[in-house]
């Protein structure tokens, strides 16, 4: 039977863990700007509701994104601190 993966908890991860998780965050930061320009310029070609509800949801999620990524870059500046 396998062992289950452990998961990333913030308060016991590593420097390099946390580095980790920087550059992830990074690029799927990116992959949601991508996504969103390209439906804001659907929308502007449509009109299309869908497209328009799509656009507000990858801003929510690119809100909650950036709060992930300050909140690591605190937990990072601890570990440099130490």
């Amino acid at each position: 039977m396998k062992e289950p993966k452990a998961r990333f908890v913030l308060a016991e991860a590593t420097l390099a863990e946390v580095n980790k998780q920087l550059k992830l965050n990074m690029l799927v930061m990116a992959a949601v700007v991508f996504v969103l320009f390209m439906n804001i310029m659907k929308f502007m070609a449509e009109k299309s509701f869908f497209y328009a509800m799509l656009a507000v949801v990858m801003i929510c999620l690119l809100f909650f994104l950036q709060k992930a990524r300050r909140i690591l870059t605190l937990r990072k500046q601890e570990l440099i601190h130490k």
